[in-house]
């Protein structure tokens, strides 16, 4: 009986914690759309704001997605967008169509191509071929396509971020070669920063345009509450955690600042490939800035329309989770107390869900077991209703079905990611897995299933394990010298390198991923 009232009371823990989390939620996104609303509603029908400037990044995209993409940046709609700009990662011959693709769409707006055989992430500002690149760059007078050696997305934004610098243009509206954007998009961006000089970043709406699976329609769902319920919230604290890569806007004198850093991040030693939109985000928010979301911002990207894909692009969402964590650690006192609870919220639920539900399998009874079902169907028609007030779309009915895709694929990628976070990867691991998968299910043989699964899971967690001891093992010749010249002054090497066998690579991490840049402005 001691058993069965625990469970019970962890289940009713459960739903009123779940419960009271919807309801601040609610309260806070929705008054964060009538602020703006009311900011939108009372704008002088002229208003111009600041100077803008569009960096659209691919790699090999869909000639279709791109060639819609491109169009809809040609549409834009605001007087003082003065940069149409796209950035092709790689400069191969099966790269050369996004080039003429963009020559195609932009023909009459004078469209030019750049073909540097190296990159800006490598050259110092001072670099001679640096600095005649993106003086090209920032006077060409129309709209410009950079197709560079293939290094990943960061070294692609670093290029137009040190292009626009350049230009002199206030703010850089970043989006993805395969998403496409609402004519008003920078105009509502610009507006959302002229609220005030404190506000860095703003990200907006953004939607699903490939809902013609279950995966896909359910994301979409989940794409509606991320936005506008969740960062709506953080948006009326001022502290929405990661502007999203398909849509956001930056002020360009703090990208200055952070852009060296942000596109050099390392994690364990090695060069994080993923997360630049959380990343960049949280160095805004280390600076003391606030980052805004506004609803009139809209945009249509792509998602995984299959489970496996699905899964792995959440995997690689949580990985990035994790690793920002100090960061925002970091600087949570510079912002509202609703940074510190969506943090520590992102944190527990999941891993708080898995225990409750197992907590009522097999210490619960069955009627147990069905609260925590209805509890959990009980937010999920919450939400749908405010969802549906707010949108008049009945597709939301379906909210409930997401909770079967969060505990089959969300909640076991979120702890994948914990395991393997040292694989930097977007999921070249993840095709070992699915060869152990693969192998268990065409055997027959159900005994042998097993073996498979611990062979996968003690592949992760070894590697896992590998790269924490690299971590203590990084020998002192890594370390860089410093001499001082003052009389008596004892050296920092001999102290900080030479004396010692090795340097805590991971200690560092978390030391300088605490520590905060410049003050608050």
């Amino acid at each position: 009986m001691q058993v069965s009232a625990g469970a019970w009371q962890t289940s009713l823990t459960y739903g009123m914690l779940m419960a009271a989390d919807f309801l601040a939620v609610i309260t806070f996104s929705s008054l964060n759309r009538r602020k703006v609303n009311h900011r939108v509603k009372n704008r002088d029908p002229r208003w111009v704001g600041m100077t803008t400037g569009i960096l659209a990044v691919g790699y090999r995209e869909d000639p279709k997605l791109l060639e819609g993409c491109l169009k809809s940046l040609r549409a834009m709609r605001y007087q003082r967008n003065q940069r149409v700009m796209l950035v092709v990662d790689g400069n191969e011959p099966q790269d050369e169509y996004m080039a003429q693709i963009f020559l195609k769409i932009f023909e009459k707006q004078g469209a030019a191509v750049f073909r540097p055989n190296f990159l800006c992430v490598d050259r110092e500002a001072s670099d001679k071929e640096r600095d005649d690149l993106v003086r090209q760059l920032a006077y060409h007078p129309g709209p410009v396509c950079i197709m560079q050696p293939h290094r990943g997305k960061r070294s692609a934004m670093y290029t137009g971020f040190a292009a626009l610098l350049q230009q002199g243009i206030d703010s850089v509206v970043v989006t993805d070669s395969d998403t496409y954007l609402d004519p008003a998009v920078c105009k509502e961006l610009a507006f959302a920063l002229a609220e005030s000089p404190i506000v860095g970043a703003a990200t907006g709406d953004v939607r699903i345009y490939n809902t013609g699976t279950w995966v896909s329609f359910l994301s979409s769902l989940r794409y509606w509450f991320a936005f506008n319920l969740e960062r709506g919230a953080q948006s009326y604290h001022s502290v929405v955690n990661c502007v999203s890569g398909p849509l956001g806007i930056y002020r360009m004198s703090i990208v200055a600042d952070v852009m060296d850093d942000w596109a050099r991040q390392s994690f364990l030693g090695v060069l994080c490939t993923y997360g630049d939109d959380r990343h960049l985000t949280n160095l805004v928010l280390r600076q003391g800035y606030k980052v805004k979301f506004s609803h009139y911002a809209i945009c249509y990207t792509d998602t995984p329309i299959r489970f496996i894909a699905w899964v792995t692009q959440q995997t690689r969402w949580s990985k990035s989770f994790f690793r920002e964590i100090p960061i925002q650690l970091g600087c949570i006192h510079l912002h509202s107390p609703w940074m510190t609870y969506a943090l520590l919220y992102q944190l527990i639920y999941p891993m708080m869900m898995v225990y409750n539900l197992v907590n009522c399998i097999y210490f619960g009874t069955g009627s147990q077991i069905s609260w925590w079902l209805v509890s959990i169907t009980f937010v999920g028609m919450m939400k749908t209703l405010y969802a549906v007030k707010i949108t008049g779309d009945k597709k939301f009915f379906f909210t409930t079905a997401y909770g079967f895709l969060y505990m089959l694929g969300y909640v076991p990628a979120k702890l994948y990611a914990a395991l393997t976070l040292y694989d930097n990867s977007w999921g070249t691991r993840y095709r070992l897995t699915r060869l152990f998968f693969t192998l268990a299910s065409v055997d027959k043989s159900a005994s042998l299933r097993p073996l498979f699964y611990l062979l996968t899971y003690l592949t992760h967690v070894g590697g896992f394990f590998k790269m924490i001891a690299r971590a203590y093992s990084v020998t002192s010749r890594n370390c860089k010298t410093t001499s001082h010249p003052s009389p008596g002054a004892q050296s920092l090497s001999s102290v900080s390198c030479t004396t010692r066998p090795g340097t805590l690579r991971l200690s560092l991490w978390l030391r300088d991923s605490l520590l905060l840049s410049s003050p608050t402005p």
